[in-house]
């Protein structure tokens, strides 16, 4: 009996020195999102009044509240958006800076123009927020009533239609040339200095034909011919308008809009930022806004928007360097 004692002893003592000699587990200690301390500018790149101007002055509405901090718009038209990434570009890494970013901007301009300052791929993605839905319109004294209608007239034009675009090295730009590919016959590139310029020339019976936002389309309907829409399936706002891709043609064209924080801007920041917008698109008001006003509505987090951004590259750098799209800077 004492001899087993004993050993009961020892163990005790044994497991006490053991435990002495271990560090003490402790509980994790969680680190608590980032938040912003003070004001966040959101610069856009287009003047005040456009599309673009009401999506980030809508997010505003409600993202300051989300943050605790005021969020404030800076309109910073120019150069097809250098001047506003510029700002970004020399702007600190800290996430109190952010650029609501478009396919226009970010995408094709740059594919088309490798003068830039600056890289887009540089900048970070934080919220894909929505789309703009593209839609083919023809002016009203054309000779066609549908897309193959279209297309044959345009195949047999001699010389070639021409098709109007909000810019040059514009995603409408772009999705002209598009078309063009896909379908196989030629157009004359006319381009406006905005969407609203070009489809009131197409109503004017001044220029043939339009890839535009149906948007911009949609309260002209009266006055023009809208053949389709350049969307996955069709579109909300114009369900009677079938997609290209319903007749025939496999062709999308959309332009996305998004919010991008300067370069090295650290990941915990983009996704803490991410979510608090992703908060203010979960509400039915901002949803139903989106689709009375032509957006597609996304949701993508930084690594999703990362990895869409890329594809978006790929995709419509192969429509520039087969259309030979340059901006000679």
């Amino acid at each position: 009996m004492k001899h087993r004692t004993t050993m009961t002893r020892r163990a005790l003592f044994g497991a006490a020195a053991a435990l002495g000699a271990a560090p003490l587990a402790r509980p994790a200690l969680t680190q608590a999102p980032w938040r912003p301390n003070r004001p966040v500018r959101v610069v856009v790149p287009f003047p005040p009044g456009g599309a673009t101007d009401m999506l980030a002055r809508l997010i505003g509405t409600g993202l300051g509240d989300r943050l605790g901090q005021p969020l404030v718009i800076e309109n910073r038209p120019g150069g097809s958006g250098v001047v506003a990434t510029q700002n970004l570009l020399t702007s600190p890494a800290d996430g109190h800076s952010i650029i609501l970013a478009t396919a226009d901007t970010h995408t094709v301009m740059p594919l088309a123009n490798n003068r830039l300052p600056y890289r887009v791929s540089e900048f970070v993605p934080v919220s894909g927020i929505a789309s703009v839905v593209f839609s083919l319109v023809t002016r009203p004294g054309l000779p066609v009533q549908d897309l193959q209608g279209f297309l044959r007239h345009a195949r047999a034009a001699n010389p070639p239609l021409n098709y109007a675009s909000y810019g040059y090295a514009s995603v409408s730009h772009a999705a002209g040339e598009l078309l063009k590919i896909a379908a196989g016959f030629d157009m004359t590139h006319v381009p406006f200095q905005g969407a609203g310029p070009g489809v009131l020339a197409i109503t004017a019976d001044q220029v043939d034909a339009m890839m535009v936002p149906v948007a911009v389309a949609q309260p002209q309907r009266s006055r023009l011919k809208m053949l389709a829409v350049a969307n996955a399936e069709r579109f909300a706002m114009v369900p009677d308008v079938p997609t290209l891709k319903e007749q025939g043609l496999d062709v999308t064209a959309d332009a996305w809009i998004g919010l991008l924080a300067a370069p090295h801007t650290p990941p915990a920041i983009a996704e803490a930022l991410h979510a608090a917008v992703r908060s203010v698109q979960d509400t039915p008001a901002f949803q139903e806004t989106l689709r009375s006003n032509g957006f597609s509505n996304r949701g993508y987090g930084p690594r999703e928007f990362a990895t869409y951004l890329s594809a978006e590259a790929e995709r419509w750098g192969q429509v520039v360097r087969t259309a030979h799209i340059s901006i000679e800077g």
